[in-house]
């Protein structure tokens, strides 16, 4: 009983994730075959996208948390998404696409994590889903690092690795979404 009540409660939101996994893909698509655009605008897209993803997150957070027992992660993740945003918004170009190159770093960690956390509060439902979802947070987790720890690597390929970890991000995000109306669908 108690766990159909708290599938009820979650797949009436499934779109969210899907929505802000298309966002990453888009933008992680962007990084990878637009090189030539610059680090600035890249840099206000990313601010932007995070004010957008972490809305919808907080969105997300707060419509299952009557279903969902890790939706506090979920709130706590979309107000960093906010903050993040508006912060990078106030700083000077320069200052923001040095910021930029950091913070998207920080932000895969984040996400991963996030992401991990939100792997085992439905892995009870499907753990074969739960181990491709997980691969693809890992190989986040690692891109998140990477782009921290590796400012030469940094400066040279950033478009790829940034590209990448949002790719990675968000074909997780739709990988969810995707489960979660299966699981939606069987309910309905």
């Amino acid at each position: 009983m108690l766990r159909s009540k708290i599938l009820a409660g979650i797949t009436r939101y499934w779109w969210l994730p899907l929505v802000t996994g298309l966002l990453c893909v888009g933008l992680g698509l962007w990084a990878i075959f637009s090189p030539s655009t610059s680090l600035p605008i890249m840099a206000m897209a990313f601010a932007i996208g995070l004010l957008v993803l972490g809305a919808f997150d907080a969105v997300w957070g707060i419509s299952t948390a009557k279903h969902n027992p890790g939706w506090g992660w979920d709130i706590c993740f979309a107000i960093i998404d906010i903050v993040a945003g508006i912060w990078m918004l106030t700083l000077s170009p320069a200052q923001m696409t040095l910021a930029f190159l950091y913070i998207i770093g920080i932000w895969l960690i984040f996400a991963a994590f996030n992401g991990m956390g939100q792997i085992f509060s439905v892995s009870m439902f499907n753990p074969v889903a739960s181990i491709l979802a997980g691969i693809l947070l890992v190989f986040t987790l690692f891109l998140g690092f990477w782009l921290i720890f590796n400012p030469i690597g940094l400066s040279v390929t950033a478009w790829i690795w940034l590209g990448i970890g949002l790719v990675c991000y968000g074909a997780y995000r739709i990988a969810v979404a995707c489960r979660i109306k299966q699981l939606h669908n069987r309910l309905n």
